[in-house]
């Protein structure tokens, strides 16, 4: 694995390190007006979209989405608004997500991890982003909704879900463990130790 590929796993757990303890004081959506109920592919789960979210936090704005990977799967976050890196329709608007996390304290972050299915150098990638407040929850995935049914991981789709039950359900994150092919590295430290054998 080369440096500049080491880099972007270090990003990853630097720019959502850099999110405990600061306030959330928007989330935003693309979408078109027509979305009214802020979800592009309909299902219980909760919101599934097709681009990125901004989290802005204090003063700053964060960029969650599907860019860690060449083909543009699993997750990455960046400092910057989604119109910066992913070309939004013009069809579509900014507009807030009225979540049970806006004007909350970042408690913790986590990222859970999944094996590129393809490739055997770069072995691992961002399934999924778990926020944490005080009394609130946020699950972001790189995973795919079809027909109301959850399909498949590593994707360019988003899905955000506030409930820990219907994380557990799914088996998302932290109650993916095992079983469900999830893993997790408390640091970039720990990630880049247990990972070695991936990549030399």
């Amino acid at each position: 694995m080369s440096e500049n590929e080491l880099e972007l796993y270090n990003q990853q757990f630097h720019h959502l390190k850099n999110l405990v303890g600061k306030t959330i004081y928007e989330i935003v959506f693309y979408l078109e007006e027509t979305d009214e109920t802020q979800t592009e592919q309909p299902n219980k789960f909760g919101k599934s979209l097709l681009n990125g979210i901004d989290l802005k936090v204090g003063k700053v704005y964060y960029s969650i989405g599907c860019r860690f990977s060449d083909s543009h799967y699993g997750l990455s976050i960046a400092p910057g608004r989604t119109t910066e890196f992913e070309d939004i329709e013009e069809e579509k608007r900014p507009i807030k997500f009225a979540s049970k996390l806006i004007g909350q304290e970042i408690k913790s972050v986590e990222i859970f991890w999944m094996k590129i299915p393809w490739v055997d150098e770069m072995g691992h990638y961002p399934q999924e982003f778990v926020i944490r407040t005080d009394n609130s929850f946020l699950l972001l995935s790189s995973i795919e909704i079809n027909d109301g049914e959850v399909n498949t991981e590593f994707t360019d789709e988003l899905l955000v879900v506030e409930s820990e039950e219907i994380a557990k359900q799914l088996q998302l994150g932290p109650f993916g463990l095992g079983e469900n092919g999830r893993e997790y590295f408390k640091n970039f430290k720990e990630f880049k130790e247990s990972t070695k054998k991936t990549w030399g």
